[in-house]
């Protein structure tokens, strides 16, 4: 039985070491997906702890790990889109079951894939050269031109162009053995309007 197996019986069995476990798994991915909503870092937190209460209180129907994270998503999204004025999804489905993520919720997987990119980006930054980290955070992460990152980092636009194409390569190796929905995230995010 691998780990998460054994903390999805203990969560619906109503052990807080199985909530613990999914709170410490999809927390932060949870956090940042209600930052990107609702810009608010406070209401994010507080969004993303009332969608585990509501798991926690809905533990009897889950049935798989894939519905925990499909049921905490929906209800972030939703509680966030409550939040600024938007419509939402429904969350409860027919059944004794929570729902699943289908194919035809974009918006959402969209931003699932999209958070979850973003947390393997920041673990692979840090395992980067320190002038390549620098770089790629300055250009993808802040904004930055090259001229401002010269400026920053007091160097020249070619040692900022070098650094940038390795910390690229890198990563792109890495996340082509992430799969595809990384590896395509990926470069829809570092899109080539970037090099300025």
């Amino acid at each position: 039985m691998e780990i998460s197996d054994k903390k999805l019986v203990d969560f619906c069995s109503g052990k807080e070491v199985g909530l613990q476990y999914f709170m410490s798994k999809y927390g932060h991915s949870l956090r940042y997906f209600a930052y990107t909503i609702t810009h608010d870092k406070h209401v994010a937190e507080e969004i993303v702890s009332d969608s585990f209460f509501k798991l926690w209180n809905g533990r009897a129907k889950v049935k798989t790990e894939q519905n925990i994270k499909a049921f905490l998503y929906l209800a972030t999204r939703n509680a966030c889109f409550d939040h600024v004025g938007k419509a939402t999804l429904p969350l409860n489905s027919e059944g004794d079951e929570l729902p699943e993520i289908s194919s035809s919720d974009t918006d959402i997987l969209n931003r699932i894939i999209y958070v979850e990119l973003v947390e393997l980006l920041i673990v692979e930054i840090e395992k980067l050269p320190e002038q390549q980290a620098e770089v790629f955070r300055l250009t993808y992460l802040e904004g930055l031109s090259t001229q401002e990152i010269c400026e920053r980092l007091g160097t020249t636009a070619s040692n900022v162009y070098f650094a940038r194409s390795k910390a690229l390569n890198t990563l792109r190796k890495v996340l082509e053995g992430k799969g595809l929905k990384y590896y395509s995230a990926f470069l829809l995010f570092i899109g080539l309007d970037k090099f300025n």
